[in-house]
């Protein structure tokens, strides 16, 4: 049995938590919690009726959000990491914008570009530049030294020492950026698009909530979580990788 644990432990704390959950629904009856089954029910409803297609506007915005944040955080962690003078300028906004409840601008980008994608692609941007910024100024900070100086005395041209030497020794601290991007503007379009309530997966949780379909609810909620752990485990395995081989070398 422990090593059926080892082997396997997400699924199986995974249908530990679905198996708790039928049961407490089937013997407690909690007015907030309907049956794991229900829930299920209404999972493949949505998925038979087509009505998951609409995720396929979440993730398109997403998508495009976190292009535009990578773009940006690439650019300005290198400023703050590499320069003392744009760390000393930027980081009080820095830490600024990491104190402010990022949810409150969403109604800012609706006054100002309405119920648009480019209200919720904003939102994406600022649920997760920052933290991307932070993080990766991080890898900036801590390249090696004497790894590039020797990469120069080599004659390796800037791309050569960014592709064999910059980019393998900042991989696990950039990955770890991603995934908190991926998180963060997770995060962002879905509360842009609750708030909006007429697009994407936004627009299914408005529906549930107003008719108190709870087993819909929960099955949208989950299927959220769904995609959160399939990004959070694929960036979890790949960083994993990075630093074995790191390690190695």
């Amino acid at each position: 049995m422990t090593r059926l644990l080892q082997s396997y432990p997400q699924p199986l704390s995974a249908a530990a938590v679905v198996a708790g959950w039928e049961l407490a629904a089937r013997l407690l009856h909690p007015a907030w919690l309907p049956p794991a089954s229900a829930v299920a029910v209404d999972f493949w409803q949505l998925i038979r009726s087509g009505q998951l297609l609409l995720l396929g506007s979440t993730v398109r915005t997403l998508a495009l959000g976190l292009l535009i944040v990578f773009a940006a955080g690439a650019l300005l962690s290198l400023l703050v990491g590499l320069s003392r003078v744009m760390d000393e300028a930027l980081a009080p906004f820095f830490n600024a914008a990491l104190s402010i409840p990022t949810i409150a601008l969403v109604p800012v980008f609706i006054l100002l570009w309405g119920l648009s994608d480019a209200t919720r692609v904003a939102t994406v941007v600022s649920f997760a530049l920052v933290p991307l910024v932070v993080t990766w100024a991080v890898a900036a900070r801590d390249l090696p030294g004497q790894l590039l100086e020797m990469a120069r005395s080599f004659g390796a041209s800037p791309a050569q020492r960014l592709r064999f030497v910059i980019l393998p020794a900042g991989a696990p601290v950039l990955i770890v950026g991603v995934r908190i991007a991926v998180v963060q503007g997770i995060k962002g379009v879905v509360s842009a698009e609750i708030l909006i309530g007429v697009i994407g997966i936004g627009q299914l949780l408005q529906q549930a909530t107003l008719t108190f379909d709870l087993a819909r609810l929960y099955a949208l909620i989950l299927t959220l979580v769904f995609l959160s752990v399939i990004s959070y485990l694929l960036l979890d395995a790949l960083e994993r990788r990075t630093s074995r081989r790191t390690t190695r070398d």
